[in-house]
């Protein structure tokens, strides 16, 4: 069995390579709240926060205080509030 100190350290080795805006970051949380990736990526407080879901639907938003789970390959990309619609 492991220990929770031995599940802590591989817990912290994980690396999750994401993409915020076209940049690449590694994290190894493995869970992150929009306003975490937000200030990774230096995105302003008021944008919103969006994962490029693959496929043609809606980009489900993530949100600033909602913990999001993370997966290698992830892409996001923020959009200022009043942008929706004009890509």
């Amino acid at each position: 069995m492991t220990s929770i100190t031995e599940q802590a350290a591989h817990d912290l080795a994980k690396k999750f390579n994401i993409f915020v805006n076209d940049t690449r970051y590694v994290v190894h949380e493995p869970r992150m709240t929009g306003r975490q990736l937000k200030d990774l990526a230096g995105i302003a407080e008021s944008n919103q926060l969006f994962l490029d879901a693959p496929g043609n639907g809606d980009d489900p938003q993530v949100f600033d205080d909602a913990p999001f789970k993370l997966r290698s390959g992830m892409k996001f990309y923020d959009v200022p509030v009043g942008n929706l619609g004009h890509q």
